[in-house]
């Protein structure tokens, strides 16, 4: 895999929008292990992901809807290169379901917030943002050709969150277009890896993960369709490389590490752990979205990702038993 080490090394600042979140925190860690400055600014959050590193960046707490806090955090930092996570999440119940519950919220941060965010960073004279969207933004599967969707097909959201990511892929591009700004919007599947706090599909999968052990016996009712997934350190790594303005071009981008079906993530577990079984009880999707392409990125940004599936599944059950991940 390409990554920004193989290039010239960057000490430049970086100024992380919710660094302390799921996919942030693992942005935070790669930035730090190439010796980059990094700020982080966000809201407090209950569980301290980044405790073995406290010291070792600086941090502002604040919101994304707040500009002066912005503009504020930007002229302290000198940050000429941000990473925005930033997304509304209600407690526990993740990101799509905080959009349904209070789409008044994820309305002010998801689309206000980011705009805030562009608005600061054209002032600042920033001369890079990152921004992570999400393939929810596509329809369900049948509204599709059966094959891949790139960033060509079109976008037909089903859910509050998914609308409140195209709305800002909209924001992006015209602050692009209109400004100049060099933004990379990256569309994050379904994220699995250390980490993961919140509930929902992705913490029920890894639940069974964590749950793997020698005799041990899980149940676990979902359905067996494919899903595109992707490692939180792929995507941290992804992120990290898109901060370079020469590659990717600015533009929206699919990202993506692995297709599985949960038949599958359960017989790897269980012939990699000896005596352990999964009753696992297939059911009818709820929310589907199509399987992407995401050829784009990997031949503009010249970027591969590291994981497969045996080796998430290793990585996850290595750190901590097996957790997931947040944000985005």
């Amino acid at each position: 895999m390409t990554s920004n080490s193989d290039r010239r090394e960057d000490r430049s600042p970086v100024l992380v929008v919710g660094g302390r979140g799921f996919v942030g925190s693992h942005v935070v860690r790669r930035l730090i292990a190439q010796g980059r400055p990094v700020h982080l600014f966000g809201p407090p959050v209950a569980d301290d992901l980044l405790a073995d590193l406290a010291g070792r960046f600086a941090e502002t707490s604040g919101s994304v809807e707040d500009r002066s806090g912005l503009r504020a955090v930007l002229a302290e930092s000198g940050a000429k290169a941000i990473v925005t996570t930033a997304a509304h999440g209600s407690g526990r119940q993740g990101l799509m379901r905080s959009g349904e519950a209070e789409g008044d919220r994820a309305m002010a941060v998801n689309v206000l917030g980011l705009r805030n965010l562009l608005e600061a960073a054209i002032e600042a004279g920033a001369k890079r943002v990152v921004w992570t969207s999400s393939t929810v933004v596509y329809g369900p599967p049948e509204f599709y050709p059966p094959r891949r969707v790139n960033e060509d097909a079109a976008c037909d959201p089903r859910t509050f969150y998914g609308l409140t990511k195209r709305l800002g892929e909209d924001l992006a591009r015209y602050y692009m277009a209109r400004h100049g700004l060099s933004v990379a919007a990256l569309r994050l599947p379904l994220v699995l890896g250390p980490g993961l706090w919140y509930q929902g599909a992705a913490a029920a999968i890894a639940d069974v993960i964590r749950s793997a052990a020698p005799g041990a016996r899980r149940k676990l009712a979902f359905h067996d369709e494919p899903i595109d997934f992707m490692d939180v350190r792929d995507v941290a790594e992804a992120v990290v490389h898109a901060l370079d303005p020469a590659r990717p071009p600015s533009g929206i981008y699919n990202i993506n590490g692995l297709t599985a079906r949960l038949t599958e993530i359960v017989a790897a577990l269980e012939a990699s752990v000896p005596g352990y079984r999964v009753d696992f009880e297939r059911r009818a999707p709820e929310l589907l979205f199509p399987l992407i392409d995401d050829s784009r990125f990997r031949r503009e940004a010249e970027f591969t990702p590291a994981r497969g599936l045996s080796q998430m599944i290793a990585g996850m059950r290595e750190q901590g038993e097996g957790s997931c991940t947040k944000n985005a």
